[in-house]
């Protein structure tokens, strides 16, 4: 089992929800939470496990071995993993994937668009995701810097891969990094931190609501700005789209709590109950609005 430990720089040590890779690739295991939930599970204690160094994990991957970890604290999905280049140069790859309420606004406006602006919505949602670091770099970096004050965050860039096999169709976007591995790497120089926090700022649980930029209003806007067609509900504020496959010219949202319409109360007069039943007809809920 991967150790558990508090640590002192600023990083997420919550709960954790851990997606592990396969034994044959790193070996990791599921941490049972209940024995200490205030305590994370560490992915650089995870790596060095098996590989005292980044350099004995590049060996492991010419061998023909997968060396990954992908999980979650907290926030939208990371992974690390090793990687080698044609030329023979070897990175650990740092990525960060888009969650929460932009995954949801870019999963809207990837169906609103239509296959026929699928290229130029990729373009335009990379543009986005790169403007977004820009602007909440600086409040990551003032979250490290009280622990590290002389800490410089470094910049990572955005990315799209194909689409998960059981995924909602979207290709997936995020932003990652490429740590070079020398004689000298350690596992500690492979991972920013405020990379590694910047998932924290799409978990939806509030550690981030001060900052207008990852806002719902303010990444619709921001998306739209580069010709992404983001839409907002008048009502309830949750990204919507009326191109879905499945509910044609109706307006939803992606939600599997509270169903794909819009759960906004309207102002209706009151009505008598049933004296039976607890259900009427007006229960169903209405089609969202768009703004």
């Amino acid at each position: 089992m991967p150790k558990k430990r508090k640590k002192v720089r600023k990083a997420p040590s919550r709960r954790a929800s851990v997606r592990t890779a396969p034994v044959q690739r790193i070996g990791l295991e599921l941490v049972d939470w209940d024995d200490a939930p205030e305590e994370g599970i560490d992915v650089i204690d995870a790596f060095a496990e098996r590989f005292p160094a980044p350099e004995d994990a590049v060996k492991a991957v010419q061998a023909g071995e997968r060396v990954e970890w992908t999980g979650g604290i907290d926030g939208s999905t990371m992974r690390h993993r090793v990687l080698l280049a044609d030329d023979g140069t070897a990175a650990v790859e740092q990525a960060v994937f888009v969650g929460g309420a932009l995954e949801e606004i870019l999963l809207c406006s990837w169906h609103q668009a239509g296959e026929q602006q699928w290229d130029l919505l990729e373009a335009g949602v990379l543009a986005a995701l790169d403007d977004l670091h820009t602007a909440v770099r600086p409040v990551l970096e003032a979250d490290v810097r009280k622990v590290r004050p002389d800490y410089t965050a470094a910049v990572p860039h955005s990315f799209r891969e194909e689409p998960e096999p059981h995924g909602a169709g979207m290709p997936l976007f995020g932003w990652r990094l490429l740590h070079p591995v020398g004689p000298d790497t350690t596992w500690e120089d492979t991972r920013d931190t405020a990379a590694w926090n910047f998932s924290e700022t799409m978990s939806g649980l509030g550690y981030y609501d001060h900052v207008p930029e990852l806002r719902a209003a303010e990444l619709a806007r921001l998306l739209r700005h580069h010709g992404v067609p983001a839409v907002l509900c008048a009502k309830c504020g949750k990204p919507v789209t009326n191109s879905h496959p499945r509910w044609p010219d109706v307006w939803v949202a992606p939600d599997s709590e509270l169903g794909p319409l819009c759960g906004e109360p309207e102002a209706r007069p009151v009505a008598a109950k049933p004296l039976l039943g607890t259900l009427t007809d007006r229960d169903f809920g209405s089609p969202h609005r768009p703004a």
